[in-house]
This record gives C-alpha cells, structure tokens and sequence, in this order.
C-alpha cells in the first residue's frame, strides 16, 4: 500500500478520492475528534485543503494499516493497548533520535572534520552492538532493573581500565 492511497483516483488537493463507511464512535471520541480537527485545521500554516474530523480518520486508518504488525490483541481493549506501546516505543525512540543527534554533532565538532561523520545513526548501531555483545550482564525484568545491570557493567568496566 503506498501513502495515502496513491495508486488510486486522485480527487480534490490530490487526495485519493473517497467512500463512506459507517463507524460507531463513543459521544467523547466525536467531542474530542471534532475539537482536534478544528484545532488543527485553523493552526494550519497553509490554508487549502480543509482539516476535519473524516481527515483524522482517514489519517489514523492509515497509520494502523502502515503499521498493523504492531497490533495484537483478542479484542479492542487489547488492540488498543498494543497500539499504544506502539506509539510509546516510536515517540520514545523519537526522544532518543534527538539525543542522539545532539551527541553525534557534539563529536563530529570536536573532531574537527577528521575521519568519517558521526550520525545518530552510527551511535544506535554502536550501542546495539555493545549490548548484542555483552548480553550476560543484562538483567531484570523491568526497564530500570535492566538499565542498572547495563549501567553497573559499565562502571564496572571503567574501573577495571582505569587499574
């Protein structure tokens, strides 16, 4: 499936033309959509193309069927949770792409143009590939337990090379 639709007839501001299909919504899920699309559509910085409650529909189908490996579940209270992690793992992982890219830049300037670029990408792989290296030291069962066995390993790493 390509973005939005593409590969079917283009009707007005390019967008793939449309059908209707029933949803039953919840009275606060049409309260907050309809707020929502209303915001959004008088922040636009380009006026066109009209933003309304049926363009974030259209948004959110299509991001769950870019997306549908990340869902599972039983049922809606399980779908929805599984979406949700999706969208806390991609704005965490969002989050950390903007440190990254700070430290990267903070290296490319300290190294003054010498040997390859450092991207935050290059950092990821980096980190990947310490932790694919040293899986033992990792453990817990939560994410701060897991953090802390990382942290200790290191520290205590650090201290062995500092002898």
């Amino acid at each position: 499936m390509t973005p939005l639709g593409r590969d079917v007839p283009q009707g007005t501001y390019g967008r793939p033309k449309t059908r209707p299909k029933q949803a039953l919504i919840r009275s606060d899920q049409q309260t907050a959509l309809d707020h929502l699309a209303r915001r959004l559509h008088d922040d636009r910085s380009v006026k066109g193309e009209r933003i309304t409650a049926n363009t974030l529909l259209r948004v959110a189908i299509d991001g769950l069927i870019e997306h549908e490996d990340r869902l599972y579940g039983d049922n809606e209270v399980q779908l929805l949770a599984s979406w949700r992690e999706f969208l806390n793992l991609a704005v965490t992982l969002g989050h950390l792409e903007a440190v990254l890219s700070d430290w990267a830049d903070k290296l490319n300037t300290a190294r003054n143009g010498v040997g390859d670029p450092v991207s935050s990408s290059t950092l990821a792989r980096v980190a990947v590939a310490g932790l694919t290296q040293h899986q033992s030291p990792v453990r817990g069962t939560t994410e701060a337990e897991l953090l802390a066995s990382w942290l200790r390993f290191l520290d205590e790493r650090k201290a062995t090379a500092r002898r």
